[in-house]
């Protein structure tokens, strides 16, 4: 008998990771508040129901991905929330991007009524749910992760497990900091870059073929460790960024994370990190955290 799957949540992302649930074979009951979403999921063959408790009731699992943490709350806690009618023993993933805080208060409230509720935001967008190929975060308890593996496997390739309720979504928050400041970086430099006379499509073909994508592959692991012997130095970083500030200058191109990162830099540098590789800045945002 196929696995009974609620899905709470048929907007792009949900209905999409719902849709590829029915195709890998689960039995799906679905909810959403639009009549759209629902009309579509239907017609994807999932089993559309007028409450989330009216989709939960007889699963094994109950998956969600909702915009914010008041629908998240609503979803599971409403008068017709889920965990109202869940069995006992059912299995909540929930892979929104929502408050650690009311991640925990739904975890805590499902335990409470024989339910394991685990945090498993996604790293990943529309495509990739499409494709089943997100990346998945877990906080929570690991057994349910195995328990139910191959649901997730109809989800995405890899999950990966951070430890207790919530720390899931703290490793979701620490991916989208560094996704934004990076997307960010690359409009700056692209836009100096545009405003000096360079081609956009040439420096984007360079760039990926540079070393900038694979920055986390040679950088991160001696970052950590605190190896900091000399590949790149901080001072020698430190005169391209005055260069830069002087090309922007010269364009009138303003750089703000630029600047701000030719600050970071002279701080690694006042702490006496100035002839070391430039890995040494993680000792100005360490110091200035207390650690």
């Amino acid at each position: 008998m196929a696995k009974k799957v609620a899905y709470l949540g048929l907007g792009n992302m949900g209905g999409a990771m719902a849709s590829n649930l029915a195709k890998a074979g689960f039995e799906v009951h679905g909810y959403d508040p639009s009549g759209a979403a629902r009309t579509r999921a239907e017609s994807g063959g999932i089993q559309v129901f007028g409450s989330p408790a009216e989709a939960a009731a007889g699963v094994q699992v109950i998956c969600s991905s909702v915009p914010e943490t008041e629908h998240a709350a609503e979803a599971y806690l409403g008068e017709n929330g889920a965990l109202a009618a869940a069995p006992e023993g059912a299995v909540c993933f929930d892979f929104s991007t929502i408050a650690v805080e009311g991640s925990q208060r739904i975890a805590a409230e499902a335990e409470k009524r024989g339910l394991r509720f685990l945090d498993t935001p996604v790293s990943g967008s529309v495509p990739h749910a499409r494709a089943g190929t997100l990346a998945i975060i877990a906080g929570g308890d690991p057994s349910a992760l195995e328990e139910h593996r191959d649901v997730l496997a109809a989800i995405g390739g890899d999950v990966h497990h951070f430890g207790p309720n919530g720390a899931g979504l703290q490793m979701k928050l620490v991916t989208n900091h560094i996704f934004a400041v990076h997307i960010s970086a690359i409009a700056e430099a692209l836009t100096l870059g545009k405003k000096s006379g360079l081609d956009p499509e040439a420096m984007a073909a360079f760039l990926k073929a540079s070393v900038i994508p694979k920055i986390l592959d040679y950088k991160v692991s001696p970052m950590i460790v605190k190896d900091y012997t000399p590949t790149f130095t901080v001072n020698l970083m430190l005169k391209d960024l005055r260069m830069i500030a002087a090309m922007a200058e010269e364009t009138k191109v303003p750089i703000p994370l630029c600047a701000a990162a030719r600050q970071i830099y002279m701080g690694a540098a006042a702490l006496g990190h100035g002839d070391a590789d430039q890995n040494a800045i993680i000792e100005h945002f360490e110091k200035g955290a207390g650690l």
